[in-house]
């Protein structure tokens, strides 16, 4: 069946509790909501090309390969006579890998579209396949057998054999050493390529596994299956990091997104996102109306290709939104520090979030406006934002934006947030902290909270009750005077410059009427 009509699905998702997509554009952009099917067959693989340029989709009829800026058909691949269930592309992207329902694993010309060479090797059980890093080695899982096939050649000479296990998936760390490869005996297995052994054997999972996938570090290790858990496993000890559970029915497939820090997952009619870093779940993908059997991140990270039995392709955009300067998948209080640091500067900058080429407040109110109620949230927790930012800066933030007089939402939640920290920049009430470090020798900081603004002295005595040290601090504004560079600082010298001597000090705080005395140690 001609494929011409073949289009992509894009949803948008723009912010999560824990993690926030990226509003992008796209030359793929088709109503929301519109949903096109790939010839009504059920999609089993899917595959970015390493530059991002194609995206392989394999079915039961054959591998397609279409154009991800023209969305056009390319190449279509047709020798396959059984369904086609695992692709892989080479590392330079010029050749494709194929592993069948009967076993039969081919390499095709990406150019051309044609076959280079296949083999048969797996018993007529279905074929997953993996490109090792280098481009030289092609592995392949199915049956009870692992085999490594030269690609040049076609020839395939080393081979694990298990006695009893239906290989189902397969997949090669970074730097080629090791294979990590699952099944139906409910296990994952890390083959050491190098020294033919088997290095960790991680079980846990209580049904058969279905996929299986590396980190791009090498030092984690995803696994998912029947029992609707996806599992991450520490590849140096072999001990598990986390379980993630939230899918209603198998889960089929997982991907890791190129920097390592996102996890996708395919089961059920869903897509699931997780953190990798905590475990915990960050978005769930709805759009499919079958079960969905593979997701694949493009080379950028920004979009997720999904695709199932529905013969849907969705395009989920994943990126990084502008607004997430410090691209650690959160919107926060550091993205306003990095954006204010910069303000002023000219030219192409990530803390220009708007893109008009200068750093200004317009796009710090962006970040703002961008944190949302679960980012918003830690500002009731002031220790969060101790020696990040001072309420002296974040009142001056407020009053430039509220001088925009912007009305859109965006602004208007922008000007809400930096209003939410500067309360919680405000203390409650006037309070002495104690000094650090204590004992000390030979100098020493002490933190101060004032609820408003007052003249600020400290005096410091002796056990006599004599006074060693008068510091005047000024009028000080209302705010947190804890860090090194805000709080009151003793140098452990009296009035005219000499060292006191070890003991016990007492300092004193006056701030307007306020007055707190406490006990400190110099030890020498």
């Amino acid at each position: 069946m001609q494929l011409r009509y073949f289009f992509l699905t894009i949803l948008l998702f723009l912010v999560s509790e824990d993690f926030s997509f990226a509003q992008q554009s796209t030359e793929w952009t088709v109503p929301e909501g519109t949903i096109v099917h790939l010839g009504g067959e059920s999609i089993n693989d899917i595959a970015y090309s390493p530059d991002g340029e194609l995206l392989a989709v394999a079915s039961g009829s054959g591998i397609w390969l279409y154009d991800t800026v023209t969305h056009q058909e390319v190449t279509r691949l047709v020798f396959h006579n059984n369904s086609v269930y695992s692709i892989s592309f080479s590392p330079d992207g010029k050749t494709l890998a194929s592993g069948d329902s009967g076993g039969i694993v081919s390499l095709w010309d990406v150019a051309t579209g044609t076959l280079l060479w296949s083999g048969s090797e797996h018993h007529g059980k279905r074929a997953s396949v993996s490109f090792r890093p280098d481009g030289k080695t092609l592995a392949s899982g199915g049956s009870n057998v692992v085999r490594l096939w030269n690609v040049a050649t076609g020839y395939n000479s080393d081979t694990y054999v298990f006695s009893r296990n239906n290989i189902q998936s397969v997949s090669f760390s970074l730097d080629g050493r090791m294979l990590a490869m699952c099944g139906l005996d409910k296990k994952v297995y890390l083959w050491d390529v190098a020294t033919d052994r088997i290095r960790h054997t991680f079980e846990g999972h209580t049904d058969s596994v279905l996929s299986v996938a590396f980190n791009p570090s090498g030092l984690i290790v995803a696994s998912a299956g029947f029992d609707k858990t996806v599992r991450l496993w520490n590849v140096i000890t072999g001990a598990l990091r986390h379980t993630l559970e939230g899918h209603t029915y198998d889960v089929n497939s997982v991907s890791f997104r190129p920097d390592g820090r996102i996890l996708a997952s395919a089961g059920d009619q869903t897509v699931r996102l997780w953190s990798v870093i905590t475990g915990k779940p960050l978005r769930t993908l709805h759009g499919h109306t079958g079960f969905v059997n593979s997701v694949s991140f493009s080379p950028d990270g920004k979009t997720l290709a999904s695709a199932g039995s529905d013969g849907k392709i969705l395009l989920w955009s994943v990126g990084w939104p502008a607004a997430d300067v410090n691209r650690d998948d959160t919107v926060n209080i550091l993205d306003l520090v990095l954006v204010a640091g910069e303000f002023g500067k000219i030219g192409e900058n990530d803390t220009d979030v708007n893109g008009d080429g200068i750093v200004n407040i317009q796009d710090l109110v962006l970040v703002a406006g961008a944190f949302g109620e679960g980012a918003a949230a830690p500002f009731a927790l002031r220790h969060n934002l101790k020696g990040v930012v001072s309420r002296v800066e974040v009142q001056k933030w407020l009053t430039q934006a509220q001088q925009l007089n912007r009305t859109d939402p965006t602004s208007l939640q922008g000007i809400a947030v930096l209003e939410q920290l500067l309360a919680a920049l405000t203390p409650k009430e006037t309070t002495l902290l104690p000094n650090y470090p204590n004992p000390f020798n030979p100098e020493t900081w002490i933190p101060y909270q004032l609820a408003k603004p007052a003249a600020v002295t400290l005096t410091i005595y002796d056990l006599q009750g004599h006074v060693v040290r008068d510091l005047d601090l000024g009028h000080q504004r209302a705010g947190i005077y804890q860090t090194q560079t805000r709080a009151a600082h003793w140098d452990g010298r009296n009035a005219v410059g000499e060292p006191v001597a070890s003991g016990v000090y007492f300092y004193s705080l006056k701030a307007g009427d306020f007055t707190a005395t406490r006990k400190m140690l110099i030890r020498k």
